[in-house]
């Protein structure tokens, strides 16, 4: 199977398990969200958009290890996925403001265990849109055909 064949479908897999958070994350503010179901809700939204830039991030010469290493650290997956091809416009600044919101809380790790949260969460509507926003790019990204070297 050709390296690129293979890079993509693990992109796929990335992108299919951030979509699951997300579905998950959806579920969770369907029924209300009460104060302590804030830090899951946001570490379900935080999560799908780490794994959907790493879905990105998975197409390149990346191997799983390394897409291990880089971690939580969203501004980090935000800034090679972008490298990888990732154009988050029309949408861009909602996205990187939920992004930026989420990115200490998650790499902190806050968000899933008990901790001291100082930081501020975004609204959690506007969390949902962002992350259905991120992860329709990503998907569009990785199911438009190659580009020809030619062009």
């Amino acid at each position: 199977m050709p390296v690129t064949t293979r890079m993509n479908r693990r992109g796929r897999r990335y992108l299919d398990r951030a979509r699951a958070y997300g579905r998950a994350a959806g579920a969770l503010a369907s029924v209300g969200m009460v104060e302590d179901a804030r830090p899951p809700f946001f570490m379900l939204i935080a999560h799908a958009m780490e794994l959907g830039l790493k879905a990105v991030i998975a197409g390149g010469a990346v191997d799983d290890e390394r897409l291990i290493i880089i971690g939580h650290d969203l501004p980090l997956c935000l800034r090679l996925a972008s490298d990888g091809g990732l154009d988050l416009e029309p949408a861009g600044a909602e996205i990187e403001t939920v992004l930026e919101a989420l990115a200490m809380p998650h790499l902190a790790q806050t968000l899933r265990y008990p901790a001291y949260l100082s930081w501020p969460l975004p609204d959690p509507q506007a969390a949902l849109n962002a992350l259905e926003g991120l992860l329709s790019r990503v998907a569009h990204l990785l199911e438009a055909p190659p580009r020809s070297a030619l062009n």
